[in-house]
């Protein structure tokens, strides 16, 4: 058996991986910076710099790959370290090499910026020069310690004289590969757990500063029955922001239900491919209008030309117009769920109903409709979520009218429209001392409704759900 040759990788995957380091850097940091604001009322800070613990982070993780033979852009690159013989640098050498690195790329040009701007960017750049020319691609801390970064010791380059197959253990995959496949399965694990913990910091925090305002001394259930949502007057009626988010979701879902439920079924049962293929990136790319666009258009057209022709004294502002804005927001997401669950119902379901005598329009209805009704119900449970939580087109053109009141052609007030009032550091905040803490307390009620419409959703399709 010859030793295994190496593949040396090309100038472009070298640049890729100089310039990943420092990208993953300020993101270790960022998150480190993410993960302080969170816990910054139980813990207050960190205390070393948000810069230095990610470059704790940094070293741990380099140390932690050496053993497999990479540095930490290397598990992330594809690359190993290895000897000019060919095999995998052992620890200490990688160790050496790192050191070298780190002192001619950082530290000597980080020294030199102390005594002289010019002379720190000549270093950077006589480097630069230096790594891009070297002999066989190597870099100079790759010359002090006698290795190569090469993309793996893969079997497509190796010479061996095999023994023929007699168990299974001769079928083990080769280690460059399960090195490959650890690193992505370390990859996926910690993406996953990031969002995982993300979303715990901020349930925690969340649900921490609700706390403090559901148990200051100056709280009482009272002043969440009071006449109207006024937090300077420390008067937190909770019924004002329901109704009108309620009036908000209501006239959402009844604009953008039966337009996304005819679009989806235009789409899905009479459009040809060439109507449709123009047709869907139209519906879709309205969703990518900024909700403040939407607000604007509510007070500059849909109050003055065309509930003004029929309510005669409505206003510019109104519960009304911000309710139609939201479904327009709301049709794209109707339509494109409910389409998508249609045409995922079998051709052979329409196939047999055409073959029974059945119209176009029957099959549509009495076929297709049934069948895909767990897809067209999580359709609408995500627009009523949607609906709730829209918060710029309320903010605009609702009016925020903080007292109670069930007339839709008046201005009001939601949930989300008063947390936009509070954390926009309105005079609303002054007064009572319970008045911006009431920020979190209906973030907190507005989380519950979410989630709660989030299970319902689930329970809806395994309700209906039907598998072909």
């Amino acid at each position: 058996m010859t030793l295994p040759a190496v593949t040396v990788p090309t100038r472009s995957s070298r640049v890729v991986g100089a310039a990943l380091e420092p990208l993953v850097f300020v993101v270790v940091a960022v998150i480190v910076a993410l993960a302080e604001y969170f816990v910054a009322g139980p813990i207050r800070d960190f205390g070393p710099s948000n810069f230095w613990i990610a470059f704790v982070v940094m070293a741990a993780w380099n140390g932690w790959q050496f053993a497999a033979g990479q540095t930490a852009m290397g598990s992330l690159t594809g690359q190993w370290i290895a000897t000019t013989d060919g095999t995998p640098a052992p620890v200490l050498t990688i160790i050496i090499r790192q050191l070298a690195r780190f002192g001619l790329l950082y530290g000597i040009p980080v020294l030199a910026l102390d005594v002289d701007l010019r002379a720190g960017v000549a270093i950077w750049v006589v480097t630069g020069v230096v790594t891009w020319r070297t002999p066989g691609r190597r870099a100079p801390w790759d010359l002090l310690a006698d290795t190569v970064v090469v993309d793996g010791f893969g079997p497509g380059v190796m010479v061996l004289d095999l023994p023929p197959l007699r168990d299974a253990a001769d079928l083990r995959v080769d280690r460059s590969r399960s090195r490959q496949n650890r690193t992505a399965a370390r990859l996926m694990l910690s993406a996953g757990l990031a969002s995982v913990v993300i979303s715990i910091l901020i349930i925690w925090n969340i649900f921490t500063e609700a706390w403090t305002f559901v148990s200051d001394e100056e709280f009482h259930w009272g002043i969440l029955t009071a006449r109207g949502w006024f937090p300077r007057a420390g008067e937190f009626d909770l019924s004002t922001l329901f109704v009108g988010t309620l009036w908000i979701t209501g006239i959402a879902m009844a604009v953008a239900g039966p337009v996304g439920l005819g679009v989806a079924f235009y789409l899905s049962e009479y459009a040809s491919s060439r109507v449709r293929g123009i047709v869907k990136p139209l519906i879709e790319i309205l969703a990518s209008i900024p909700s403040v666009v939407i607000g604007l258009f509510a007070i500059s057209f849909i109050s003055p030309q065309v509930l003004a022709p029929t309510f005669g004294d409505i206003g510019i502002f109104s519960l009304l117009a911000a309710g139609i804005g939201v479904g327009v927001l709301t049709v794209p997401i109707v339509a494109s769920i409910s389409e998508d669950a249609m045409r995922a119902v079998p051709m052979e379901l329409r196939e047999a109903s055409y073959g029974l005598g059945g119209r176009k329009v029957t099959t549509a209805l009495r076929v297709v409709f049934p069948a895909a009704l767990s897809g067209i119900s999580a359709a609408a449970i995500v627009g009523i979520s949607r609906a709730a939580g829209e918060t710029m087109v309320v903010f605009i053109a609702a009016g925020g009218n903080g007292i109670f009141n069930l007339d839709p052609t008046e201005p009001g007030q939601t949930i989300t429209a008063a947390m936009a009032s509070l954390g926009a550091g309105t005079d609303q905040v002054a007064g009572s001392g319970l008045a911006f803490q009431s920020l979190y307390f209906l973030g907190a009620v507005l989380f519950v409704m979410t989630l709660a419409l989030n299970v319902l959703s689930d329970a809806v399709v395994r309700r209906f759900r039907q598998v072909y």
